[in-house]
């Protein structure tokens, strides 16, 4: 009988699984960062003011590179696990992030509010 059995590992194998654990840092600070942003430029009634060039181009791009490093934190760790065969936990976090993060582009995308 052969068995075939898989082995997850808490830490990546792959220099790309190191990558997208890596992108996903990124990725948590830069969204840290916009969200404190976007905080800093609230009144005290709720309502957002945005009228500071100085507040609204920093946040315009940490929201970007954010995104960005989101969607390439999932790449890179779809392609670590597809085609390197990394089985990481700290790799398939990256992969589930970079999915709910695309998920949101596209909504933002095909259905703005």
């Amino acid at each position: 009988m052969n068995s075939h059995r898989v082995r997850l590992r808490l830490l990546p194998t792959t220099r790309l699984g190191w990558w997208a654990a890596r992108l996903l840092v990124a990725f948590a600070a830069l969204f840290l960062i916009g969200i404190s942003l976007a905080g800093a430029g609230q009144k005290i009634g709720g309502e957002e003011v945005f009228d500071s060039l100085w507040l609204t181009v920093p946040l315009a791009g940490a929201g970007l590179t954010a995104v960005l490093a989101g969607v390439l934190a999932g790449l890179t760790a779809a392609f670590a696990i597809v085609r390197r065969g990394e089985r990481s936990v700290l790799v398939f976090l990256p992969l589930i992030v970079g999915l709910l993060v695309a998920l949101f582009v596209q909504g933002e995308i095909f259905s703005p509010h």
